[in-house]
């Protein structure tokens, strides 16, 4: 299982949640979130610091938001290209939709990120989609929610493979989290003391 670990602060403002991402180094991949995607242009020192990363064993993805499919196509398509600009090498598609009526703009969204080059994709609507999702070939995010929802169990559809978010995790438990990922099979997880898994701080992972 890869821990997928949130940094969506500035390298200046929050200097320690890049520190901690440097110091995890080789097999972290990072999911890089400027302004709810890649920010409006190519920022200098988020380009010193992401190298940084890269240099350090890290993978990095950028985020960028597919508003269930409601998204104009040429914007996310610009954010593709805004992102490849960064040493990234890969997109973590959020908020996808579920219906294989709504499969179009993800369907675009994906062929335009493999065109770019990038080679690890993340389709992520929180919870099983219709089966039309999986010939996509990306990691769909089959499970978003609470640590005693996930706890409980997961919904029918969810595969070895796939990626798991977890939030409201107690610090304590945080490595029990990760060891429930990895028995239930998940390629990617992301487990935080946070009310929700959007703008988590990064929390110590073991690989």
């Amino acid at each position: 299982m890869t821990p997928l670990l949130p940094l969506p602060a500035h390298p200046h403002l929050h200097p320690e949640m890049w520190a901690t991402i440097e110091a995890a180094g080789v097999g972290a991949t990072v999911l890089l979130n400027i302004d709810a995607g890649p920010g409006s242009g190519l920022d200098p020192t988020w380009t010193a610091a992401t190298t940084r990363l890269v240099r350090a064993g890290a993978s990095l993805l950028g985020y960028v938001d597919l508003a269930y499919g409601a998204r104009p196509t040429e914007h996310v398509r610009a954010e593709l290209g805004r992102w490849a600009g960064y040493p990234v090498r890969g997109v973590f598609f959020d908020q996808a939709p579920t219906s294989p009526y709504s499969i179009g703009p993800v369907a675009v969204a994906v062929r335009a990120a493999r065109r770019i080059g990038f080679d690890t994709l993340l389709v992520n609507p929180g919870r099983p989609t219709d089966s039309l999702y999986r010939g996509l070939g990306t990691v769909l995010c089959t499970f978003e929610g609470s640590w005693e929802q996930y706890r409980v169990g997961t919904e029918d559809g969810v595969r070895s493979g796939d990626a798991h978010l977890v939030h409201s995790v107690p610090l304590d438990q945080i490595e029990t989290c990760h060891e429930l990922m990895r028995a239930r099979g998940a390629r990617f997880g992301l487990a935080t003391n946070e009310a929700s898994v959007h703008g988590a701080p990064v929390l110590p992972v073991a690989v």
